[in-house]
């Protein structure tokens, strides 16, 4: 039986337009790339792959009521389920929706808080080797803006986060694979297929696969027993897979955050912070 996704309503995309520590410890130097997995013909992985990215999104978002609700709705659970051992196999689903909405919302604000700088940071900025570049963040987020502007995707105005904040790159990730799901389902030529693929793969090394590592190993260490930390361990174990998949080498766990001064010095400094669409306008002065 082919998986769909379920019935009920989730929340909107944050793209608009798309309709359905002291110093910073360098990285270690990566190995070779893994070879990537044959790539595989059938649409309803994708489908279940866009669904869990879909999942995760909705999970990490600032809490509501509407958004715990699905999360915990029974075909919502079912539909994780089929999702996940398309993607990932028969290893135990962790239990991430426990819990009353009041105590997930609070979990939440105490590992995120209500800025990018609280205890485990949810933006990948905030994770690497500043000393390498002084302009190495604001470029990197100027390479997310181009990665959705190159696939015709707006962030919302009322979005109200920067380009690189982990919901926006996993809502991305999801259109790219709805995208290879719909090639497939139409029997889609190989110059259609292998743009998507290789831009799924390029994000993946490049940001989404960077540094969530790191940023799962943290807060699955802060947000112990509370729903948050069965979540990191899901996003870790879907994302490790989707590295293998296409022949990525994950981030290290041990990225450390880069220092809060200069965090403060960049938003300050770099106008294109500011400028680019869904980042808060700065505080007027004097």
């Amino acid at each position: 039986m082919a998986w769909a996704p379920p019935p009920a309503h989730p929340p909107r995309s944050v793209f608009g337009n798309y309709q359905p520590a002291p110093e910073v410890a360098p990285a270690p130097p990566p190995g070779p790339a893994p070879a990537p997995l044959p790539p595989d013909p059938r649409p309803e992985l994708a489908l279940a792959r866009a669904f869990l990215y879909r999942y995760l999104a909705c999970a990490y978002e600032d809490p509501s009521p509407a958004s715990w609700e699905w999360l915990n709705a029974e075909a919502t659970r079912r539909a994780l389920e089929r999702a996940d051992s398309l993607a990932l196999g028969p290893e135990p689903l962790p239990e991430f929706s426990t819990g009353p909405f009041e105590a997930y919302r609070d979990a939440h604000v105490a590992a995120f808080g209500h800025a990018a700088r609280g205890p485990c940071p949810i933006n990948e900025i905030e994770y690497g080797d500043l000393k390498a570049d002084p302009l190495f963040q604001p470029h990197r987020l100027a390479d997310l803006a181009a990665f959705y502007r190159a696939f015709g995707l707006e962030i919302a105005e009322d979005a109200g986060e920067r380009h690189d904040h982990l919901c926006l790159e996993l809502e991305f990730m999801c259109v790219l694979v709805c995208k290879e799901a719909w090639a497939l389902e139409h029997h889609a030529e190989a110059s259609t297929l292998h743009p998507g693929r290789d831009a799924q793969r390029q994000f993946l090394r490049e940001h989404l696969g960077r540094w969530t590592p790191a940023f799962t190993h943290r807060l699955e260490r802060l947000a112990a027993d509370t729903p948050l930390a069965a979540l990191a361990r899901l996003t870790r174990r879907f994302l490790q897979a989707e590295c293998a998949r296409l022949g990525v080498t994950p981030g290290s766990e041990e990225l450390l955050l880069r220092p809060v001064d200069e965090a403060a010095a960049l938003c300050e400094s770099c106008g294109l912070a500011r400028s680019l669409p869904g980042a808060p306008a700065a505080a007027p002065t004097g």
